[in-house]
């Protein structure tokens, strides 16, 4: 059974924009993040389609790991999910996916992460780091996109 991990994001940059880049435009993210990602490769499909496989290289805690999955995009309700197919990732979790959940405020916006997993055995501990990792590069992603 999944178990889930929420944290949320406030962005002064637009929900529209934070979106765009998280779902069709991630060759911009080893610029963004550039201490924590590290590249992303489209494996199948393309950057910005639904179902397409990514191939992530990053560090997160001082280890360089990769993570391949496959995105789902929901654009009407703007949701990107990322489900773990390979990766180090794994190896601590049996089922592992990211859900990004963006909202329009009145300045800028929200972005919701959920981390939903389940556990390879009980004594691996809940994916924290990995949720830090990804607030963190939302916030560098708000950073870059309001860079002139």
């Amino acid at each position: 059974m999944a178990t889930k991990l929420e944290g949320e994001v406030e962005t002064k940059s637009s929900a529209e924009k934070v979106y765009e880049v998280i779902s069709a435009q991630q060759y911009h993210l080893p610029n963004a993040c550039s201490d924590k990602i590290h590249d992303v490769a489209v494996h199948e499909g393309a950057w910005h389609t639904s179902g397409s496989v990514k191939l992530w290289k990053y560090t997160v805690d001082g280890t360089v790991e990769e993570f391949k999955e496959k995105m789902e995009t929901d654009e009407a309700n703007k949701t990107l999910t990322l489900t773990a197919l390979e990766g180090h990732i794994l190896d601590l979790y049996k089922s592992y996916k990211v859900i990004f959940q963006l909202f329009p405020r009145n300045e800028g916006g929200l972005v919701k992460i959920t981390l939903e997993y389940e556990k390879q055995n009980e004594n691996v501990p809940a994916p924290t780091k990995y949720l830090n990792f990804l607030v963190h590069c939302i916030n560098d992603i708000d950073a870059h996109l309001l860079k002139p």
